[in-house]
């Protein structure tokens, strides 16, 4: 397996409100702070360290029901300690964040949980898939099929988010899990990148590109090249074999 992540302030944002997990081999996510609140470093990144430190049990689980039942839990953890500190902290009071997180553990499946529009995508036979449902707004009208997947891309209300972490007391999030084959590419991204590249320009790039390196720098290149008006975040992966 290969794996590469890149993260990039972008070209308006003074800070990076992205942060992500890498723990190789198996564990990744990324979570993207809700932009124009109080501290949306802290609570991006207050995630991630509160999702990892609850999730270092999945390496002894097989089951997928074990899996579903820690991944749901680490998600519900690190909504807790977000809500908790925006609660009890004015300077950090709204605060919140997505996070879109994958399980790899050897067995021929991946597993996702995931809140938000940071976003999970597959890559195989030459055809992209994103597997991970976007809680915004646009996302539903679209489901709905108020509107075109092009007028969703352009849409004045697109960044609108109907759930993400920290905002409320609870949290549902999304759990699914997908086989894999050798050779599939997968990528987690927040919506720096997607809001600047329509998943067209996503699936040619990957085409283009074989090393997982390539793919990552092309498209964190291609978002700076379309604005790079939010911070972008991207983990690429690439299945070359499996146990």
């Amino acid at each position: 397996m290969q794996v590469i992540s890149r993260t990039h302030v972008g070209l308006v944002r003074e800070n990076n409100e992205d942060a992500l997990l890498v723990r190789e081999p198996s564990l990744f996510a990324v979570a993207d702070g809700m932009g124009g609140y109080a501290a949306v470093e802290i609570a991006s990144r207050s995630t991630i360290k509160a999702f990892e430190a609850a999730t270092h049990s999945l390496r002894h689980e097989q089951e997928e029901q074990n899996i579903r039942k820690v991944m749901l839990e680490a998600f519900d953890k690190a909504n807790t300690h977000v809500y908790k500190m925006a609660v009890s902290n004015e300077s950090y009071s709204g605060m919140g964040t997505t996070m879109t997180a994958l399980y790899l553990p050897g067995d021929g499946h991946g597993y996702c949980c995931h809140v938000g529009d940071s976003r999970l995508y597959l890559f195989r036979n030459d055809k992209l898939e994103q597997l991970t449902h976007d809680h915004t707004l646009v996302a539903d009208l679209k489901e709905q099929g108020k509107i075109t997947d092009e007028e969703a891309f352009v849409h004045p209300q697109r960044n609108i988010l109907l759930q993400a972490l920290g905002v409320e007391e609870t949290v549902k999030a999304d759990f699914f899990s997908f086989r894999l084959q050798e050779g599939d590419r997968l990528l987690l991204c927040s919506d720096g990148l997607t809001d600047l590249l329509p998943n067209v320009m996503i699936a040619d790039c990957i085409r283009q590109h074989t090393s997982v390196r390539q793919i990552t720098e092309h498209l964190l290149r291609a978002a700076l090249q379309n604005g790079g008006r939010d911070n972008i975040s991207v983990i690429g992966i690439k299945i070359n074999e499996l146990r």
